[in-house]
Parts: structure tokens; sequence; C-alpha cells
């Protein structure tokens, strides 16, 4: 399943995988003063609420828009169109401490969550958002500390099995009804990560997508159609028969060569 809303946007049962994107997984912690909430006058804060606010919003300009805060590198060539598609970041837990609602907080810490199919281009926005972190920081008065909790390299799926996933998934979904043969299946970056990529440390991969409904995993909300998981499993018969040729016709070839 996708775990995601492209295909189902795009009207698509399935689609193909061109690789898993490699992650980083950050803690930000930003300490300031606490004190009541109404008797500190606001230009006499070190509130780091304020500050881990702003570092959120800097965190999603950085990954929405980086080509207006990153510097080209004509060197490694990484901050491409192509190279920046997929560049996810995400703030997914925010604690504060003493969390009570007449208080302003003594401390804030906050996860950072940043996905890309380039290394470089992740590992460059983790540079990039540390720096300002402590910036940002200075300039608000407030103490931040940025700790590396987790890291990922990204993970490429095999060319070929991916063109041999894309020829059987096309084939079968122009035979559904309702479908035709005009439109190329789609190849996705994986966001989320898989079993692929431990295996690909042994082997080749390639992984096939079906959609979901409204991109909703993890949930008792997922959904796919069963329309899509027959196609699903009729492409993967298709991709295993047309390998299972080849490879007569390789021993065929083989067996005539060496008579």
């Amino acid at each position: 399943m996708e775990q995601g809303p492209v295909l189902e946007a795009l009207r698509y049962p399935l689609g193909v995988v061109k690789g898993i994107a490699g992650q980083t997984r950050l803690k930000v912690i930003v300490d300031g003063s606490q004190g009541h909430a109404g008797t500190v006058p606001m230009k006499l804060r070190r509130d780091p609420m304020v500050a881990a606010a702003e570092l959120v919003v800097t965190l999603e300009r950085l990954c929405k828009e980086p080509n207006k805060l990153l510097t080209y590198d004509e060197e490694c060539g990484c901050f491409t169109e192509e190279s920046l598609a997929g560049l996810v970041c995400t703030v997914g837990e925010l604690l504060t401490w003493p969390s009570a609602s007449n208080v302003i907080p003594g401390q804030v810490n906050f996860t950072v969550d940043i996905r890309a199919m380039d290394d470089k281009v992740r590992e460059t926005i983790v540079t990039s958002f540390s720096r300002l972190v402590l910036q940002k920081c200075d300039d608000r008065l407030v103490d931040c500390v940025v700790e590396h909790k987790h890291s990922a390299p990204a993970t490429p799926c095999d060319p070929e099995l991916t063109t041999q996933l894309k020829r059987a998934a096309r084939s079968t979904v122009s035979a559904m009804p309702g479908h035709t043969a005009a439109g190329e299946t789609p190849v996705l970056m994986s966001g989320a990560g898989h079993d692929a990529m431990a295996m690909a440390k042994l082997t080749k991969i390639g992984m096939l997508f079906v959609r979901c409904r409204g991109g909703v995993s993890h949930s008792p909300e997922e959904a796919v159609m069963d329309d899509d998981v027959w196609a699903a499993g009729l492409a993967l018969l298709n991709f295993v028969d047309q390998n299972a040729v080849a490879e007569v016709e390789l021993e065929h070839h083989n067996a005539v060569a060496e008579s």
C-alpha cells in the first residue's frame, strides 16, 4: 500500500517505486526562562515556545522552498529540481515544561523528521537547519541543542526490476475496465521506510504500490479497493512470468551455444 495520496490523486491503481527515502531524526531542545504568564513583561521574556514556533516555521520554509535558502553546489550538483523532489520535513512531537496554561515554559523540545531520496540533499538540509536553530535561538536569547537521534541512507530500487514492474503494471491496468494503456505507470519515491531497505543489502529490490484511500495508513481508516489489490496481484504474476520466460530463453540460448 502506498501510504500516501499520490496514486489516488492521479486516479491510477498501481505505482512503481524508484527508491526509499533516506531519513534523519533530530531532537531540538530549547531552554528559556520560566515565568508567570501575567507578571513578566513581553520585552523581558526569554520564551522558548516562541523560539520553537519560529524554528518550526523555518523548517517548513527550508523544505518547501530550499532553493531560496540553500546555495547551489556546482560540484555535487545536488540541488537540482529532480534531486529536491520528494524532500519532506515534519515536526511530529512538541513538548513543553512545566506545561501549564498560566506559565511561560522553561523548556520546549520537539522532534524533526527529514527525508529525501538524495542523501546529499538531506544532509545539507540537516546542516542548514542546525545552523539556523543556533542562529535564531541566539537572536531570541534562548539556549538550543540539536541532538541527532537516527539516520538512514536512501535505498534505490534496481532500475531493471523497476522497468519490468512498470511494464507489468501498465499491461495489467490497461486491461482493467475503465482504464486505457495511454497513461504511463507512475514512478514514485517511497517516503516511508520498508523491510526492503534491509533486503537491499542482500539482493536487488523492486517494489509495487497499491493506491489507498486518502493516503491514510496505520489507522482503522486505511482502505484499498478490491480491484486494485487484484490488479497488484496480477501485475506481480505478469512480472514473474516475464522473468520466467526470459530465464527459459537464456537457458535455451546457452544450451544452443554450448552445443
